[in-house]
């Protein structure tokens, strides 16, 4: 009787610290042939904050229309730079000294730099304007290493590189079941993702959005061990008292 219970006890033991491998790798039928997914560049939104950077032969010429993060201080943080960006209105203009409001509705960054600098060339010979996004952020939740709120000075982002900030998903993480939730113009999109597959590689979530949230949920494994009769150890030890207990009985 007692021999048993020590090999009931070293199988659950086992089959506990046993994982497959479909349960962690990712992009398991990944092939040699190359997936395109053309980046295209994001609308700017209300509430955005630019960082627009206006130069010219004559540097003094561009004086005006520059503020303190965009005077050369490339090592300023992100914070301290989205206090002197241009915050877009929520009629989707910026206000620029001298020429006055710029519609951004339906622009991304580039576009909007091409008509400002149309715009800047009776003040300025020659102007050349480049803008950038200061406040992209990303969020990634649940089972990864750190978790957090991250703001990168980058339109490009992956789903993979987030989750790179995010110190990738821990062995309790979902790899079939990751959620994405995009707000996008009102409009609330809710998408499950598989990471063992290469299928999202080329879907319009490959790329993140402004304000993206990553939801990485805990896998079955990992939400049978918050229970008490799930947890390995636990049953380890109930099995440790009752062959004590036995033990001690039969004596």
């Amino acid at each position: 009787m007692i021999k048993s219970l020590f090999y009931s006890l070293i199988l659950i033991v086992l089959f506990a610290s046993c994982a497959s491998k479909k349960d962690v790798y990712y992009f398991q039928d990944i092939d040699s042939t190359a997936a395109e997914n053309s980046f295209k560049f994001l609308n700017i939104q209300p509430g955005d904050i630019l960082d627009i950077q206006i130069k010219a032969l004559n540097p003094e010429s561009v004086l005006v229309f520059q503020r303190q993060a965009t005077l050369g201080l490339q090592q300023q943080q992100v914070q301290n730079r989205a206090i002197d960006g241009y915050l877009v209105g929520e009629d989707g203009s910026i206000n620029l000294p001298i020429v006055g409001p710029i519609d951004t509705t339906n622009k991304s960054t580039q576009a909007l730099a091409q008509i400002i600098q149309e715009a800047l060339k009776p003040y300025i010979h020659n102007p050349t304007v480049n803008i950038r996004l200061l406040n992209f952020r990303v969020s990634v939740l649940g089972e990864v290493n750190k978790p957090g709120t991250f703001t990168v000075l980058e339109e490009r982002v992956s789903l993979p590189q987030a989750l790179g900030l995010a110190g990738d998903l821990t062995i309790n993480g979902d790899r079939n079941h990751l959620l994405l939730i995009r707000n996008e113009a009102g409009k609330k999109t809710n998408q499950v993702i598989d990471l063992t597959k290469t299928d999202f590689l080329q879907s319009p979530f490959y790329f993140l959005k402004q304000n993206d949230i990553i939801y990485v949920r805990p896998n079955s494994a990992r939400v049978k061990s918050s229970g008490l009769v799930g947890n390995a150890s636990t049953l380890v030890s109930i099995l440790s008292l009752a062959v004590s207990l036995f033990i001690v009985i039969t004596r």
